[in-house]
């Protein structure tokens, strides 16, 4: 599944933004920004999230098939997902790119930063591998969702 794209999340931020009471000439500019940085942050997750080994499994001989019996977890970051060092450049660019600079500028992309790592760590913190992904030959042989 792909992460989804900064257009996608634009509309989104833009009303965020709006709801928190943050508007004038530059929010637009600044929900932009925060939907190129968080479908990067996404991206970047996506690609890295990895599941941990030792996901209990019922594949009984002499076939060695079966599935998974157990939910699975996925490696927290910095392994598993970006940082806020990896992801603060990013949002600097970003920013800057959408014309948004200054004296704060590093700030806010730190601010950004932080929070999508801090998201990200506690998503992977908290979502687990479903059950019921099959076993061939004793390896997994279809994909597993997430619960």
């Amino acid at each position: 599944m792909p992460a989804p794209t900064a257009d996608q999340l634009a509309g989104f931020a833009g009303a965020t933004l709006d709801n928190a009471g943050i508007r004038g000439r530059d929010a637009p500019a600044l929900a932009r920004a925060l939907a190129n940085t968080t479908a990067q942050a996404l991206a970047m997750f996506l690609t890295q999230a990895q599941v941990l080994p030792g996901i209990p499994a019922s594949a009984p001989p002499p076939a060695n098939s079966g599935s998974t019996v157990g939910p699975g977890s996925l490696l927290p970051p910095p392994a598993g997902g970006p940082t806020a060092a990896q992801l603060e450049n990013l949002a600097l660019a970003d920013l800057n790119g959408e014309g948004i600079a200054g004296a704060n500028a590093p700030d806010l992309a730190k601010v950004i930063a932080g929070s999508l790592a801090q998201a990200i760590e506690l998503f992977a913190a908290q979502v687990q591998v479903a059950p019921g992904i099959a076993i061939s030959g004793l390896v997994t042989s279809s994909p597993g969702s997430l619960i």
